[in-house]
Order: C-alpha cells, then structure tokens, then sequence
C-alpha cells in the first residue's frame, strides 16, 4: 500500500477525532470511513467508527467494526473491551464476558474491563467472581464509585447488609449524586431497620427528585411500620399522582386507611386496585376485611370467595369466612372454614383458638379443648390459650382443670386487667390457691 495511501488514512483519522470532540457524530463517521478507503487494513479506523456506532447504539454496525478491528489486529485489546462492552449493553452476556476476558488478559492494568466482566459475573448471580473483578478495578482506579455502587449490590444480594451500607456510603463520596446508590442506601436502611435515617435519605432524594415514585413508595412503607399513617397516606397518594395505574400503591394506601379504622376508604382503595389489576388474591382479601368491619357481610363472603378462587391455597381467607360466619352466629358454617384454614396450615394458631370458641358456643366442650390445647402446645406462653381453655373446663364442669388454667393465665397475662382480678376472685371463692 502506498505511503501516501496511509498518512491520508491518518489525516481522516485525525479529522474524525476532530468531530468526535465536538459531538459532530455523523460527520466523525464520515471521516473514518474515508480513512478505509485509503487503507482498508486499518484497524484504529475500524475501532474508532465503531466506538461511534457504539455512542450512537448503532449496536449491529459497532460489532461489525470491532470484529474487523480484531481481525485486522489480533491483539487489541481496545477492541475486545469496546465490543465486549457492546455485548453487555444488548444482553448477550457470555460473548461480552469472554471478550472483556481476552480484554483482561492482552492488558492486566485496564479496570473498566475487571469492572464490565463483574458485571458479567453478577447477572449470572457469581458473587464471588464479580466482587473479586470489582476490587481489582478499585485496586486500579480507587476513585470509581460505580464499582462501589455495585460491590453494594452484590453484598446486598448475598443479605450483608452491613457490608452493602458500607460500599453505598463509599460510592456516594465519590459520587454524592448518584441517586441510585442513595436509593439503594435507604433501602438498606429501611432493611436495617434503621427506619429514622432511611426516612431522611429517602427525603433528601425526593428534595433533589420531586418526581421519583421509589422514594416515596419505599417511605410510606416506612411510615406504615411507625404507624404514621397520615404520613402513609400522603406518600402513597403521591405515588398515585405519579402513576394512575400502581395498584401497590392504592393497596398500600388501603392499608393505611384499614390500620386508622377507615374502612369505607380502605375499602374504596382496594377497589380502584382491583380495578387496574382484577386477578390479585390479596387484594380481594383485603377488601373483603374492611367489608367485614363494615359489616357488610355479603360482600365480605363474595370477596373471600374471589380471593380464593384465585388462590385456594390462601387459609386466611378462609379464616375471615369463618369470622363472618361467627358474627352471623353460624357456629356449624363457621367450623366448617376454619377447619379448611387449618387443614392448609396446621401450624394455624389463631385458626385453633377460632374454632374451639366455635365449639364452645355449641357447647362441644371437649373438641373445644381439643383445639385450645393444640393452640397452646404452638404457643404455650400466650395466656388467652389458659383462659379460654380455662373456661371451657369451667363449662364443662371440670373444676380442678379450670383452675389449673386460670393460675397459668395469671402468671402469663398482665397482672392488674379486669379479667385477671375475676379470675383471682373466682379461684378464692373456689378455694382454690392464688399465688
């Protein structure tokens, strides 16, 4: 090839660059394909019209370059990087691991390469190779906060929340605003359970980004553990002037208005969620609860009935058809549900107490023992177990058990409330002893 031939390649070459510095993209392109007509064997031409392709997600034409920059030049390194780098952008991973590898291993000292290759290793959830490549890019550039940001990711992902607070706190130094490492930190706060400075971090992101649903969403979840639910409904709501269609957020919105005794709001919520989403079991259920404490029983029924069609597995909801049964005083009904609770989940502490003051109110007092022993054999330090157990010997006339009960609920239960001075007066005028 003629000399002249290829100092006119690098005079286009150098034009492109030219262009390249002021965004004139098109014109850069322009450039480096001269170059190729002068010399058609240059591979810096073929790379730098390809990292081009590559800022303009040109993705199909950058690959074609890279693969003639390669072929034109075994060993560059550059080129393995840039199109491995392509390869991670449209989600073919294993091409873009091996070729930031072959990157890796032409030039040991190129961190963004250790970087994208454990970015590699986190799609496929290897952990351990990805946080080795994220230290090895630390070790080269130690000011990089993104490998900071996703060394968090991974210790999050491996529940080392501590770790992850830890490299959030580093990537925001040297990137104070990169809002996903400061959502990321208030989620790992809220994780924590460090609620106090999770709120203030999701409030500093919504001060510098009025607009970002997460950040609200996330707080008034938050807010709902502190049971602040003026403040849950405020960030809910918001989240819905966001996003007409969240039906998480009207849900969430009704269970705040259900936790402050709303229950013709929480009703409405859990309606405008079904509306956008009709095929959800909880949210069904949820209604059905606030429909129950209305006292509409009917509907009640109807929506325990929708939630598990939806899902028959969901014993909570046959629970809630028994309680709806109990109010109506049919006990035989009420039984029935609470017995498909428990044949769900037989670990079902409440469903044992429900059903065996089902049968107390049939007077079948011995299956009504049955259950409250079965309650208290799950949990034998809750004292209304005793009492209710308790009251079911005393119906049954079986004195010297009832006692034995009565003195388990008072050394259980708080020492003062009206029902333990009743039954401390009960055991004495029994004379039986009280400690």
């Amino acid at each position: 090839m003629a000399l002249n031939n290829i100092k006119e390649a690098e005079l286009w070459i150098d034009k492109g660059d030219e262009y390249l510095k002021r965004d004139e993209f098109d014109k850069a392109v322009e450039a480096y394909t001269r170059a190729m007509d002068f010399n058609n064997r240059s591979s810096t031409a073929y790379f730098k019209r390809g990292s081009v392709y590559a800022q303009l997600k040109d993705y199909s034409n950058a690959i074609t370059d890279f693969n003639n920059a390669i072929v034109l030049n075994n060993d560059f390194s550059f080129a393995y990087f840039k199109r491995g780098s392509v390869f991670l952008d449209i989600r073919q991973i294993e091409n873009a691991f091996k070729d930031l590898s072959r990157a890796i291993e032409l030039n040991p000292n190129l961190s963004f390469a250790y970087f994208k290759r454990g970015m590699c290793s986190l799609h496929f959830k290897d952990y351990e190779n990805a946080l080795n490549d994220f230290n090895r890019t630390l070790e080269l550039n130690a000011s990089y906060g993104q490998a900071y940001f996703q060394k968090a990711n991974v210790y999050f992902a491996k529940k080392d929340l501590q770790q992850a607070l830890e490299n959030y706190n580093k990537a925001l130094h040297y990137e104070p605003d990169n809002e996903n490492a400061l959502l990321s930190r208030s989620i790992t706060l809220t994780n924590l359970k460090q609620y106090q400075p999770a709120i203030e971090g999701f409030t500093t992101i919504i001060n510098k980004n009025p607009n970002l649903m997460a950040a609200y969403n996330y707080r008034g979840m938050i807010y709902i553990r502190l049971k602040d639910f003026k403040n849950a409904i405020k960030d809910f709501s918001k989240v819905i002037e966001l996003d007409p269609n969240s039906f998480d957020a009207y849900n969430n919105l009704g269970v705040a208005h259900f936790s402050m005794k709303e229950y013709l709001k929480a009703a409405e919520d859990y309606s405008n969620a079904l509306g956008i989403n009709p095929n959800s079991a909880q949210l069904y259920f949820n209604r059905a609860n606030s429909f129950f404490y209305l006292k509409n029983y009917t509907e009640a029924l109807a929506d325990y009935d929708n939630a598990l069609y939806l899902d028959p597995e969901m014993y909570l909801a046959y629970f809630g058809k028994g309680n709806v049964y109990m109010t109506k005083e049919k006990y035989q009904d009420a039984i029935k549900e609470f017995s498909k609770a428990i044949g769900i989940n037989n670990k079902f502490f409440n469903g044992y107490i429900s059903r065996g003051n089902a049968f107390m109110k049939i007077r079948y007092f011995s299956r009504a023992q049955e259950d409250f022993t079965l309650a208290i054999e799950l949990k034998p330090d809750y004292y209304v177990a005793y009492m209710n157990r308790a009251i079911s010997f005393k119906e049954d006339k079986k004195m010297d058990a009832a006692a034995r009960d009565f003195s388990h609920f008072l050394r259980l239960s708080p020492p003062n409330t009206k029902t333990a001075v009743q039954v401390r007066k009960w055991l004495k005028q029994m004379k039986y002893p009280v400690d």
